[in-house]
């Protein structure tokens, strides 16, 4: 019976990469603190003298000797951190298609200059340059009335511009952000 605490790790591959771990990090000073409340100064350095042929066999030896234990609250976190950095991506990438000005994506989701062009260039999208269309005084209007109307709806800047955007599907995004900034202004 194996009383190692957590899942005990019995395939040679994984342990002999987290053996070899152990001996980098021994090996860079990274979190030796840590490291040494887990394995002794002498197991260190043994294991740092190991060649690798030895440490692949050591990896097969029964009963397992490492294991793994999963903190799943940091596993939730991790996986809610993820999941935002792709919607986050998803929307960036929408506004890019859809000829979202550099000043917009600068504002909306902090993107600076050389890094929306590359996202252009990744979308392959061919915006006009030049100055941007102004809408009507009508159609301006109806922009600043909706866009008011998405606080009620959202803090999130980014999401109640698309939601603009998306009321406004035939007007051009530089054109409803032009309106945006000058009420903004």
């Amino acid at each position: 019976m194996n009383t190692l605490p957590g899942l005990p790790l019995s395939d040679p591959r994984h342990v002999v990469a987290l053996l070899q771990h152990l001996v980098d990090q021994a090996d860079l000073g990274e979190n030796l603190e840590q490291l040494l409340s887990v394995v002794s100064p002498a197991t260190l350095e043994q294991l740092k003298r190991t060649p690798t042929v030895e440490l692949l066999r050591l990896a097969e030896q029964r009963p397992a000797f490492i294991s793994v234990y999963v903190d799943e609250s940091r596993l939730c976190l991790a996986r809610h951190r993820l999941q935002h950095i792709l919607h986050r991506k998803e929307e960036t990438l929408w506004f890019i298609r859809r000829g979202a000005p550099a000043a917009a994506m600068l504002e909306l989701f902090g993107i600076p200059d050389r890094e929306y062009r590359q996202l252009k260039r990744m979308t392959a999208n061919a915006s006009r340059r030049g100055r941007v269309r102004k809408l009507d005084a009508a159609v301006a209007e109806q922009v600043l009335r909706f866009w008011r109307g998405t606080r009620l709806q959202s803090d999130d800047l980014a999401a109640r511009f698309r939601l603009l955007a998306e009321h406004f599907p035939d007007e051009p995004l530089a054109s409803l952000w032009a309106v945006f900034k000058e009420t903004t202004t």
